[in-house]
C-alpha cells in the first residue's frame, strides 16, 4: 500500500509540474518522467492492474465527450479530407511500424503502436493491454511529439515563404 501511495504522490507531483509548466500533455509526461526517475533512483513504483482498466475507462469517457450531434453533422463537410488523412496515416504508420519491427529488434505490438498516429495515452494503454511495452511506446510518442512541435512551425514558415513567391 505504501508503494502505491508513493507512486501516486510522485506521479501527482510530476504531473502537476508538467501541467503548470505548460508542457504539451504535461500532466501525462510529468507524471511519467517523475515515476521513471523515482524508479531509476532505486525505489519501486507500483500500480495494480485494476487501475489500468479504470484508466482505460476514464480515457474512453474523455474521448466520448468529443462526440455529439454537432460533431457528426460537421463530418459531412470534412469527410473526404478525413478519409484521405486517415488512409495516409494508416499506410505511413503501418510501413513505419513494419520497418521498426524488422530492423530495430522491438516487438510487433510496440513497433506498430509506437508508429501509429494517435493519442499517446490511448496508444500506451492499448499497447500495455495487448502485451506491448507501454513505457517504450510512451517514450517514442513523446520523442515524435516533441519533434513535431519543435519543427512544424519552422516547416510552415518555410512553406509559407515558398508559396508567397
Amino acid at each position: 500500500m505504501t508503494r502505491l501511495l508513493m507512486t501516486l504522490l510522485v506521479g501527482s507531483i510530476g504531473g502537476l509540474a508538467g501541467y503548470l509548466l505548460g508542457i504539451p500533455a504535461g500532466a501525462l509526461l510529468g507524471s511519467m518522467i517523475a515515476v521513471g526517475i523515482y524508479n531509476c533512483l532505486g525505489f519501486q513504483a507500483f500500480m495494480p492492474a485494476q487501475i489500468r482498466i479504470a484508466a482505460q475507462i476514464i480515457v474512453g469517457c474523455f474521448l466520448g465527450l468529443n462526440l455529439n450531434r454537432n460533431a457528426f453533422m460537421e463530418l459531412r463537410t470534412v469527410i473526404v479530407p478525413a478519409l484521405i488523412i486517415n488512409a495516409m496515416m494508416l499506410i505511413w504508420g503501418t510501413m513505419t511500424g513494419f520497418l521498426v519491427f524488422k530492423f530495430c529488434k522491438i516487438d510487433m505490438h510496440t513497433s506498430f503502436l509506437s508508429s501509429a498516429a494517435g493519442g499517446r495515452i490511448e496508444l500506451v494503454l492499448m499497447s500495455t493491454s495487448l502485451g506491448g511495452d507501454g513505457p517504450k511506446v510512451a517514450l517514442l510518442h513523446t520523442v515524435r511529439a516533441l519533434a513535431v512541435v519543435s519543427t512544424m512551425p519552422l516547416i510552415l514558415l518555410v512553406l509559407e515563404n515558398l508559396l508567397k513567391n
